[in-house]
């Protein structure tokens, strides 16, 4: 029975319904005609034992061999009629029309019922529920469930349609919520970054007022004032511009066309090698990559392998490794420095919004989070790590 019911689940709506129809109708025949036979067999028993009334007759010489016929002569019925049955009899033969008649009826509407039954239970009630499950989950907004429903038929296409959709919408809420947790961390740090050079700006204004006041203001207190306040207001410009360089990347589309892979490496690198011999440092280009065209936007691209190269640059003593690496639809664009390293707290949130540390003297982290921004829209990520010996890799993993 499971075999069966499992080749059924297989088989498509139209086709399923078709034998499961045809097999129980023809089950519905078979019966019919055995009950009909049978019925009619037992009415003609019935029958049978009504009485036989003569009304006509002829007289013969009887045959010399009966012996039981002492006039001579026999009678030979010409006509007769039956008489009636009895009344139980007569009862039993009307019963057993009335089944004869209503037993098929009787058995297409059971037949029809099994199929409906059947064909819901073997065809429609498991991707039926697994739907409406599923619809609930997102009604709730809880896209952590799976449909498993694994037939070939059409409602199976659509439990795969539907987990397909699902997964999109899952990938869409995160990325959205990844956004709106990026737009927090920037709200926080704008805000953060912001009240340092304001609070040191209204800290020299409430000093000059004092001094004023005071009559202590001398010119060389102004000029060194309103030096240290200049600078307050040179931070607060490159920081407005690093947000507006941001929101630029984040506006960004990328528009890919095709390129020759060994060509584009070559017109990258080759500024690469001018400025690493300005600054007296090696580059090594390890290309281990096959493809020879790839379909991508050379100044999106550019733009994120220019600022993990500037990283790069500033941090290493003497030698610099750029790598390029294929796997499946992926490449991977590694470039690895000879410095320190990154610290715990930058691998981290190196990437993050405006991220700043000592190591990097206090410059607005937005290089990295470009990178990161960037990456994703070439349907990629950012990866930064340390090597076992000394210096820091950060790889960019962009789709081909």
């Amino acid at each position: 029975m499971g075999k069966i019911r499992e080749v059924f689940q297989k088989m498509s709506l139209k086709r399923s319904l078709v034998l499961l129809a045809v097999f129980c109708l023809s089950l519905v025949s078979a019966l019919s005609v055995i009950t009909i036979l049978t019925c009619s067999s037992i009415q003609k028993k019935i029958l049978d034992t009504r009485p036989i009334i003569i009304t006509d007759y002829v007289i013969r010489d009887a045959d010399s061999n009966d012996t039981e016929n002492n006039n001579g002569v026999t009678a030979v019925p010409q006509k007769y009629t039956h008489g009636e049955l009895s009344k139980e009899n007569q009862l039993y033969y009307w019963c057993i029309t009335i089944l004869m008649v209503s037993l098929p009826i009787a058995y297409i509407i059971i037949a029809s019922f099994m199929v409906a039954k059947l064909y819901y239970k073997w065809k429609l009630k498991i991707p039926l529920e697994n739907l409406k499950n599923g619809m609930y989950h997102i009604s709730q907004q809880d896209l952590d469930f799976q449909i498993q429903y694994t037939s070939d038929d059409e409602l199976g296409q659509l439990c795969d349609t539907f987990e397909h959709m699902k997964n999109e919408i899952y990938k869409s809420n995160s990325k959205m919520w990844n956004m709106l947790q990026e737009r927090k961390a920037l709200t926080a740090s704008v805000s953060h970054d912001l009240r340092t050079p304001i609070t040191v700006l209204n800290g020299y204004l409430d000093y000059l007022e004092k001094s004023i006041e005071r009559e202590t203001l001398t010119n060389e207190t102004l000029q060194t004032t309103i030096k240290n306040m200049t600078e307050a207001v040179d931070r607060l410009k490159r920081y407005v511009e690093c947000v507006k360089d941001i929101q630029k990347m984040e506006d960004i589309e990328i528009k890919k066309d095709n390129y020759n892979l060994k060509e584009l490496i070559a017109d990258i690198t080759k500024e690469f090698s001018i400025l690493a011999a300005r600054e007296n440092k090696k580059l090594v280009i390890r290309d281990f990559s096959n493809s020879d065209f790839i379909s991508t936007d050379k100044a999106m691209l550019s733009k994120v392998l220019e600022n993990i190269f500037d990283n790069a640059l500033r941090f290493s003593h003497e030698e610099i490794i750029f790598s390029i690496k294929e796997k499946e639809d992926y490449l991977y664009f590694s470039m690895q420095d000879d410095g320190v390293g990154f610290t715990s707290e930058e691998l981290k949130s190196a990437a993050s919004f405006f991220f700043s540390s000592a190591s990097n003297g206090g410059n607005f982290g937005i290089g990295l989070s470009i990178c990161k921004i960037l990456s994703e829209k070439f349907g990629g990520n950012i990866f930064l790590d340390n090597l076992p010996d000394r210096g820091a890799i950060i790889t960019i993993k962009i789709k081909k």
